[in-house]
């Protein structure tokens, strides 16, 4: 098992250095800023957790939960970032994706996965309980993001697509697999948890490397083109289609 959880390490920090190396040559990093922070803490704390484990053996248990829950946090950067770029083609609402990521993360955090860990009995089932609830949260939030695509007809570009559907599979995966823990021992379980749950993020990490490997911006369909030749008669239409085109999507 220890060889096994070595190599899923070492496949992660390789996925993790080729993401931000692509990432700095492609200048996707300042389309997706949160999104490569999250990267680089993730190899950071990879990274480091094996350094104690070799300098520290006794100190990693609790260096690798820290990380481990610190990491169910901050993912929720990713939503955020996938968010603000679904609305990025609307200047008006642009901050709508931002507010929904928010506000659902607000709602089901205090309502849902705060419980988990006051109403736990143990610190192992508490853990279990906080990484399911987060799970299905981001899983919730998702689902709207994806819904709110399809509901204004918004079109998604190959990065943020790929965004979302490495997450998805993360997502599902852990979903499934903290929920088995409800109904298994907890040693069969803690060996299933080892394996699956880091295998389904190199899979993520796979799907993510393949969609942000160039830049692909959200299309803007909505937009006045960037040179109207100073023709009033233009300028006059294209802001009558851009007038059309948001009054459709706000009454949506």
């Amino acid at each position: 098992m220890r060889l096994l959880g070595l190599a899923i390490s070492c496949c992660v920090l390789l996925m993790d250095g080729l993401l931000i190396w692509r990432g700095v040559r492609s200048c996707c990093v300042r389309l997706f800023p949160l999104f490569y922070a999250y990267i680089l803490y993730d190899f950071s704390s990879t990274g480091g957790a094996y350094l104690v484990y070799w300098v520290q053996p006794s100190w990693h248990a609790s260096v690798y939960w820290f990380c481990y829950v610190l990491s169910i946090i901050v993912e929720f950067a990713i939503l955020v970032e996938i968010s603000d770029h679904i609305f990025q083609p609307f200047p008006a609402i642009r901050s709508l994706g931002r507010a929904i990521t928010i506000i659902i993360s607000g709602v089901l955090g205090l309502s849902y996965v705060l419980p988990a860990i006051f109403q736990s009995q143990g610190m192992q089932k508490a853990l279990l309980d906080f990484a399911l609830r987060t799970s299905i949260t981001k899983a919730v939030i998702l689902a709207v993001l994806f819904i709110a695509t399809r509901h204004f007809d918004l079109e998604l570009g190959r990065n943020v697509a790929g965004l979302m559907l490495g997450f998805s599979i993360y997502l599902g995966v852990n979903v499934a697999t903290f929920a088995a823990s409800h109904s298994t021992a907890p040693t069969p379980y803690a060996r299933i948890l080892w394996v699956v749950s880091p295998l389904a993020y190199i899979v993520c990490l796979l799907v993510w490397t393949r969609a942000l490997w160039q830049v692909a911006p959200l299309p803007i369909t909505c937009s006045m083109p960037p040179s109207l030749g100073g023709d009033s008669k233009t300028v006059a239409v294209e802001l009558a289609r851009f007038n059309g085109v948001l009054s459709r999507f706000i009454r949506k």
